[in-house]
């Protein structure tokens, strides 16, 4: 009876899997890619056109190397960059600032409860508290977006990893 059970689980989790197209930005001499999936959001540019576009990808035409976007179709030899978004300076902008505060409460708790003149709440836990301040809102416009430019070192490349019908 366990037997019974074990395989009957065990066919439960076999489902038919299929394989998936992906965008893959590879980077000349490294084995490592980046693969992007359908149904992605992307901030892209063309080749001689200074704007940034943005739309989400539908498909990938592997055979004819064009992605298929919400509005239009680009031929992957035409984009020159991609824009990313990144989430870790929003997190080390909290950070930063958390500690500015948490400086400045602990210097006004030891104040209060010490009676130490020398110890006092001092100018200089003020600036520390105003520098990381002025860093957290400084930090995220400076690093919050990442630029991938292709040509030399970097090129797209469209995958097709479906399993094809004989």
């Amino acid at each position: 009876m366990r037997l019974f059970v074990l395989l009957l689980f065990l066919s439960a989790l076999v489902v038919p899997a299929s394989a998936q197209k992906f965008l893959q930005i590879e980077k000349r001499g490294r084995a490592k890619t980046e693969k992007i999936p359908l149904n992605t959001e992307l901030t892209y540019r063309i080749l001689n056109d200074d704007y940034w576009y943005t739309n989400t990808t539908r498909d990938y035409l592997v055979e004819e190397n064009l992605i298929a976007f919400e509005d239009r179709f680009v031929n992957i030899n035409d984009i020159t960059a991609f824009q990313y978004q990144r989430e870790w300076p929003t997190v080390a902008k909290n950070q930063i600032r958390n500690f500015g505060l948490g400086w400045s409460a602990l210097a006004l708790i030891g104040t209060l409860t010490d009676n130490d003149p020398s110890t006092n709440y001092q100018w200089s836990d003020a600036i520390i508290t105003a520098g990381c301040f002025g860093l957290s809102f400084s930090f995220e416009p400076l690093f919050r977006k990442k630029t991938v430019h292709f040509g030399k070192s970097k090129r797209l490349r469209l995958v097709d990893l479906r399993f094809k019908d004989y």
